[in-house]
């Protein structure tokens, strides 16, 4: 009886707001996108580079309809415009399946942001014949291999206890790790989180 009674006191429901600067997610985009080259696959198997990502930019999106706007600068690679510098802006508006914790793309907008009208008609043909295939396979993102990756380096803490502050460690063990609900406000993205646990706080030194 004891047990069962202690083992619900340990039982730990927390709901957890974080909020994340489009700064952070600009430098995340910039540390794994920047120099990356993109290319087209072709029918014998082979691939064509189209264009290397020289600089990358985020920001709350300036567009009613949509939320955020990611802006890039290019240096195409194909042979009729090689070395040739161009800047796209790409709106996206975001959403969420909870259930699959999944983040979608729900709609997306590319436009040019080049001066001289042969540039932006160089811009057209790439947006056009390169970079909407290129969007729509990246239109849904599960969360929960990052989740369980996460989740899994965290217990492995826990379990041995993981001091908060001198003489005071938290021990025990996370069972679930879900994002609830993710908001573009206009300097952070606004996740909710839900954490359900058997956690204890340990205290082994008081200090008066």
């Amino acid at each position: 009886m004891e047990g069962g009674v202690l083992e619900n006191l340990h039982k730990v429901s927390i709901y957890l707001p974080v909020k994340i600067e489009y700064k952070v997610l600009e430098t995340y985009l910039q540390k794994k996108f920047l120099g990356k080259i993109l290319s087209k696959g072709k029918a014998n198997g082979a691939t064509s580079d189209h264009a290397k990502i020289q600089k990358i930019n985020l920001e709350r999106s300036p567009l009613e309809d949509y939320d955020l706007s990611v802006y890039l600068q290019l240096q195409l690679l194909t042979t009729l415009f090689t070395n040739r510098e161009i800047k796209i802006v790409m709106h996206l508006s975001l959403g969420f399946k909870e259930a699959q914790q999944e983040v979608l793309i729900t709609k997306f907008r590319l436009d040019g942001e080049n001066e001289g009208w042969f540039t932006n008609k160089v811009v057209e043909t790439f947006i056009n014949s390169f970079m909407y295939a290129k969007i729509k396979e990246k239109m849904h993102f599960d969360l929960r291999p990052v989740i369980n990756k996460r989740l899994e380096k965290l217990n492995l803490e826990l379990s041995s206890g993981k001091e908060v502050v001198d003489g005071i460690s938290l021990s025990g063990k996370i069972n679930e790790f879900r994002v609830q609900e993710i908001i573009p406000g206009q300097q952070t993205l606004l996740v909710s989180i839900k954490l359900l646990g058997n956690n204890v706080l340990n205290i082994k030194k008081i200090d008066l």
